[in-house]
């Protein structure tokens, strides 16, 4: 899409498709109720977080390839424990701090930028962990504050007003095709985030989060196989230091959590 089409546009076609789709399968129950928050401002400012890791992992992997920005997005896990600390108030020991310094390890090994030159478009997907990493901790915050149809809904429908507000200053007719291809992005995003939801109500997170790396892996083949991205030692490495570093700090929350 981005080929033939303003990124801002694709990512607008995103946030329009998805919300389109969530608000019928939410309506479809009857009942209009997930449009009452009971925080709206911390629902605006956790969509926004939201909106910034959407469009900066956009903009990325439209200027790098697509494994590479991918794993680097991937430190959020570890970034999650980080910024814990200062705003949650939670205690993190040694080891998983040794784990976070491991992430960012992997993510200079991705970028390498003492063999060449650092591209700029690598900062976009540390912002994207960064947001996404505020937003995955605004849910922590949230998550008895509003339903989940609520926070569902709203997710995607802060960034939709932005959006659309700003519609008239990138705008540029899609063809045919291409609003063929956003309804299915959007859809695709909105089923995403239902599977998602759906998954963690049948089993707790310490047995899905692993599973959230398949993402990395089908990114890379889908770098690999479609654009013809081949993956150099320097990312395989560095990917392979982020996952482990993810992997660890959701081992250690899983032994604790067992312990509480």
């Amino acid at each position: 899409l981005m080929q033939d089409n303003p990124v801002a546009v694709v990512i607008w076609s995103r946030f329009f498709f998805h919300v389109v789709v969530t608000f019928i399968f939410l309506g479809a129950r009857g009942s209009y109720g997930f449009l009452r928050a009971n925080r709206p401002g911390l629902q605006a400012i956790r969509g926004g977080f939201l909106l910034g890791a959407t469009g900066t992992m956009y903009f990325a992997i439209s200027l790098m390839p697509l494994a590479d920005a991918t794993a680097i997005q991937f430190i959020a896990p570890v970034l999650v424990t980080a910024l814990s600390v200062p705003i949650l108030g939670e205690s993190v020991g040694i080891r998983p701090w040794a784990a976070v310094v491991v992430g960012f390890i992997g993510i200079l090994l991705i970028v390498h930028p003492g063999f060449g030159q650092l591209q700029w478009a690598s900062l976009l997907p540390i912002l994207t962990a960064i947001c996404l990493s505020l937003y995955l901790i605004m849910t922590r915050i949230m998550r008895s504050m509003d339903s989940a149809a609520t926070t569902t809904f709203y997710s995607t429908a802060t960034g939709l007003v932005v959006l659309s507000a700003m519609l008239p200053f990138f705008w540029d007719t899609p063809s045919a095709l291409s609003w063929l291809l956003m309804t299915v992005l959007g859809s695709a995003g909105a089923t995403g985030h239902y599977l998602m939801i759906r998954g963690y109500s049948l089993a707790s997170a310490s047995v899905l989060a692993p599973f959230s790396y398949f993402h990395l892996l089908a990114s890379m083949s889908i770098s690999l196989v479609v654009f013809g991205d081949v993956p150099d030692a320097w990312m395989l490495s560095g990917t392979a230091l982020v996952i482990g570093s993810g992997l660890y700090v959701w081992f250690r929350a899983s032994l604790v959590q067992k312990k509480t």
